[in-house]
């Protein structure tokens, strides 16, 4: 029986840059990670909850940096808000670990599927409107692939 939980990677998330569809490949997984791993509650799910986020936080910033070199370099208009709402994400994910590490009771399950659907919207919606802007840089024959280049 198939888990729920799990998300398999689809060309419909593509945005056609090579890199960033690898790190939301990455972000995908580590998303599914974080599901299984919860799903039976208790408290080694806590355990394995916080050990998991904490790497996941890291990649998480390492992504959104990659995207918005590109997207500065690109020029791409509606940078500021994408990157806010980049930022806005972070922060909400830093405050729930702490209240967490704190002692605050939060269900990592509930967790596990918030940041999942957050990570699925976002490219589905916010990530696919550069793809938009980008496809008609390549179209225009207007696009560099080594602004593609970050590291």
């Amino acid at each position: 029986m198939a888990n729920k939980l799990v998300v398999q990677w689809s060309d419909e998330y593509s945005v056609g840059v090579k890199l960033i569809d690898d790190q939301h490949k990455g972000l995908i997984e580590m998303t599914n990670e974080l599901a299984l791993g919860v799903e039976k509650g208790g408290a080694e799910a806590e355990v394995y909850f916080l050990k998991v986020i904490q790497g996941a936080v890291r990649y998480v910033k390492t992504h959104f940096t990659t995207e918005e070199i590109i997207m500065e370099r690109l020029k791409f208009p509606e940078y500021l808000p994408h990157k806010k709402e980049h930022e806005e994400f972070v922060a909400e994910v830093l405050r729930d670990v702490k209240a967490f590490e704190d002692g605050q009771k939060m269900a990592p399950l509930d967790f596990a599927k918030f940041l999942q659907q957050w990570v699925l919207t976002h490219i589905a919606k916010s990530d696919k409107k550069y793809a938009h802007f980008f496809n008609e840089l390549r179209a225009k024959g207007q696009l560099d692939e080594s602004m593609f280049n970050v590291g």
